[in-house]
């Protein structure tokens, strides 16, 4: 929400365009490490205490982002901000592990992710619009208004879904088995690394979709606003057909076919780098891939947790922590090379391929 107004923040703060960049980076390895906090600690207290604690955490931080006067300390606010919105992330996946298994929990972390591909539509939205009128600080101030709601929530909507006699003794010291244990699992790496290198083929067309579009193909800001809407709604979409899907397929089933799908589009992405690009080929093949994207986050996440369920939240956040690893390296990847274009094709296929190769992982001996 905050993205377009990083011109006006580079001049309030006296500083240079790369260095505001680091709010957006320090955000994104707060969410990552945090995580792996989060997740163990919630194995040990429970899921409701955590996810108030964060979401207090990150109605404070965002305030301090509002009111902060040197982009450093705006910088350290932000990796607070992002481990504490990484709350949020692990305690939703993880209450859902609690109380659903296999195909019924696939349809419920379908559900969630419906919900969640609306954000991408309308963050961008928001951001263009009050941008221009409330500035950087007001932008802070309407996130701060969205934890607010958030903290309501975790205080009287969100009930505790671990009971005591199910939590983790360990101290806090030991939180950390619980990680451990998960990353022992195969079966739930494997699902971890497809849901993950998933999210990768996505991150490499958020990063390179302005460049392709916008350089390359000449759409203007408002084209590439309304086709990167469309391609967000598309996330959305494939998570309610999923629902739908399970009632028929083994989640399993569903991913291996997705996958396959998605080594056919960005194969085609890359050809149209290599003798393009062109815009008639570039779109539906972008729609169909996010599209199968949508439809790796419920079910490998549902069949993923469905594996350590005796340690939900340290899963949840290992799941997490590696699907923002995997993002933050494909990002600078999609910068290489003289085409764009052709660069997106290559790690986008790339990802889908290795992806599929993970689901090998996933099968039982």
């Amino acid at each position: 929400m905050y993205l377009p107004t990083f011109v006006q923040m580079t001049h309030d703060l006296a500083t240079n365009s790369a260095t505001v960049q680091l709010t957006l980076t320090s955000f994104m390895a707060g969410i990552a490490v945090g995580q792996l906090f989060v997740g163990p600690l919630s194995d040990a207290r429970g899921r409701r205490p955590v996810l108030v604690a964060g979401a207090a955490v990150f109605l404070v931080t965002s305030v301090a982002a509002m009111l902060a006067t040197s982009i450093w300390v705006l910088i350290v606010i932000r990796l607070l901000m992002g481990a504490a919105g990484g709350t949020g992330a692990v305690c939703s996946r993880a209450v859902i592990s609690d109380l659903e298994t296999g195909a019924a929990a696939a349809r419920a972390f379908s559900i969630m992710m419906a919900i969640q591909g609306l954000a991408p539509i309308i963050a961008p939205i928001l951001g263009g619009l009050l941008g221009p009128r409330i500035g950087w600080r007001g932008i802070f101030a309407v996130i701060a208004g969205f934890n607010l709601l958030m903290l309501l929530a975790a205080l009287f909507v969100v009930p505790e879904s671990l009971p005591q006699e199910k939590r983790s003794n360990a101290g806090l010291a030991a939180l950390w088995r619980g990680v451990a244990t998960a990353c022992r699992r195969r079966v739930f790496v494997g699902y971890t690394l497809v849901l993950a290198i998933g999210f990768g083929v996505l991150f490499a067309y958020i990063s390179a979709s302005p460049y392709v579009l916008q350089q390359q193909l000449g759409l203007s800001s408002k084209l590439y606003a309304l086709a990167f809407a469309i391609n967000s709604m598309m996330i959305a979409l494939a998570s309610l057909v999923n629902v739908r899907l399970i009632r028929r397929f083994h989640p399993r089933n569903i991913l291996r076919t997705t996958l396959g799908m998605m080594c056919v589009t960005t194969t085609a992405l890359v050809l149209n780098g290599l003798f393009g690009p062109w815009l008639w080929l570039t779109l539906p093949m972008l729609a169909v891939t996010v599209f199968g994207v949508g439809l790796i986050f419920g079910n490998a996440t549902a069949l993923g947790t469905g594996e350590v369920g005796d340690v939900a939240g340290a899963g949840s956040g290992v799941m997490g922590a590696i699907q923002f690893l995997v993002g933050g390296l494909v990002s600078p990847l999609v910068g290489l090379g003289s085409s764009a274009a052709l660069s997106m094709g290559v790690v986008m296929c790339a990802c889908a391929v290795l992806a599929l190769a993970c689901l090998a992982l996933t099968r039982r001996s």
